[in-house]
C-alpha cells in the first residue's frame, strides 16, 4: 500500500491485510510489555524526542450516598448537578431497561469505532 493512496481492495488481499495488521498487533504488544520490564527494572526511558515510563491517572468513585450529597452541594451553588453529572454504559446496562424505556430520558449516542472483535 502508497502512503496517503487508498487501495481498493480485493476480498482476499483484505483478509491478508487483516491478518498482517493482527499479527503485528500481536507483536507490538510483546514488544511493549518487554520495554515495559525494562522500564519497570531501570526506570524511564529517553528514547529520541520520548519518554517511556509511567504517567499517572486520576479519577474520582462516589458511592451512592455521596453522589447525592455531591448533587445537592452543586445545587446549593446555584448550579445545575446534571450539567456535571452522567450515567456511565455500565450502570445503565445495570437498570436492564430497553432503549424505548431509556428514549423517555434521553437520547441515543451511537459512536461508529473501527476494530476486530472475536465472533
Amino acid at each position: 500500500m502508497t502512503t496517503g493512496v487508498i487501495e481498493k481492495l480485493t476480498e482476499e488481499k483484505a483478509i491478508e491485510l487483516a491478518l498482517e495488521i493482527e499479527r503485528t498487533e500481536a507483536v507490538l504488544k510483546k514488544m511493549k510489555e518487554n520495554l515495559k520490564a525494562y522500564v519497570d527494572d531501570n526506570g524511564p526511558l529517553h528514547a529520541g524526542d520520548k519518554v517511556w515510563g509511567y504517567s499517572i491517572s486520576t479519577s474520582w468513585q462516589f458511592g451512592a450516598d455521596s453522589l447525592k450529597e455531591l448533587a445537592v452541594a452543586i445545587t446549593a451553588e446555584g448550579k445545575n448537578a446534571w450539567e456535571f453529572l452522567s450515567l456511565p454504559a455500565t450502570s445503565i446496562k445495570k437498570l436492564g431497561w430497553d432503549e424505548a424505556a431509556l428514549s423517555q430520558y434521553g437520547t441515543l449516542k451511537e459512536t461508529k469505532r473501527f476494530d476486530s472483535r472475536k465472533v
